[in-house]
């Protein structure tokens, strides 16, 4: 019994482990940590003075308040450069729980690096040694776990806020046996489709190709418009656009396969076709993927 449950409590753990750390995937993201965690430090530092860090110093010199401004200026400094170049140059656009941990443990080893640097300048330029370094990694990770956490859980709380926002905006569009009408350039109605059958909007130049649903095959219409005239028709969020020339049913769409070159999109009837998730486009589409198990049945690949 005590076996089971280990087995059953380790493979809990691996699944939390390996699952997808939906935080920190996009650009505004990125810099409202940078902001969070840097002014929080700073005013962590200021109001609680940790470790005696006004003994460490000849105050004479410099005030307090502008040494702590120049390690937490710093820090920002470091945490864009991990945030937005290291994690290109390194290909990291996304992490598991796991590779987050270990992460975010590099990230302050390197805010370590850049904090001996700055405690170096200021202390009349002590002898660096291993143990100058481990000390200045612990008084690091000590100051830094807290903003680090409360950036993370000021995020989840934003993410979890627009999750909700989306989900009341679902509730109040137009249900999938609805019917969407296609107006030409004059206003005219060309066709009226029931939402749960429209696959996706082909761009044409001038003219839209309308790829739709009928007894069960895929038919198409082509109809003189523009892609943003059909959206602003439709208030449904099941149509997104995810590239310049293509707008999609999300609710029929079957698979999503992420490339070198971003994503694929495929539909069960059009097997051979693929349609492209342009970078313009990915964030937004991204941000599904993540909540894409509560709004929708769709399951990405």
């Amino acid at each position: 019994m005590a076996t089971i449950r280990f087995f059953t409590v380790n493979s809990i753990l691996k699944n939390v482990l390996t699952h997808r750390f939906s935080l920190l995937t996009t650009r505004h993201d990125k810099i409202l940590f940078v902001i969070i965690t840097s002014g929080f430090s700073l005013l962590f530092m200021d109001v609680f003075i940790p470790f005696n860090i006004n003994s460490w110093y000849d105050l004479s010199r410099v005030s307090l308040f502008n040494i702590i401004s120049a390690f937490s200026f710093c820090g920002a400094l470091t945490l864009l450069f991990t945030q937005f170049g290291l994690r290109k140059w390194l290909h990291m656009n996304r992490f598991s729980y796991m590779q987050y941990f270990f992460w975010a443990i590099g990230e302050v080893m390197l805010l370590s690096i850049v904090m001996l640097a700055i405690d170096w300048l200021l202390n009349k330029h002590p002898v660096i040694s291993v143990n100058y370094y481990l000390l200045t990694f612990k008084y690091t990770l000590l100051i830094a776990i807290v903003p680090y956490v409360v950036s993370l859980l000021i995020l989840f709380a934003r993410q979890k806020s627009q999750l909700a926002r989306n989900l009341s905006k679902m509730n109040m569009t137009k249900p999938l046996s609805a019917y969407l009408s296609i107006e030409d350039e004059n206003g005219k109605v060309i066709l009226s489709l029931q939402l749960k059958n429209i696959l996706f909007f082909k761009s044409e130049d001038n003219y839209v190709d309308v790829h739709y649903l009928l007894g069960g095959k895929v038919k198409k219409e082509l109809i003189r418009t523009t892609l943003k005239r059909i959206e602003s028709k439709c208030s449904c969020s099941c149509l997104i656009r995810v590239h310049r020339s293509y707008t999609i049913n999300i609710e029929n769409v079957s698979s999503s396969r992420k490339t070198t070159k971003g994503y694929i999109l495929q539909f069960d009837l059009l097997p051979d076709l693929q349609i492209p998730v342009s970078a313009s486009h990915q964030n937004q589409f991204e941000q599904y993927l993540v909540n894409t198990d509560i709004i929708s049945p769709f399951t990405p690949l």
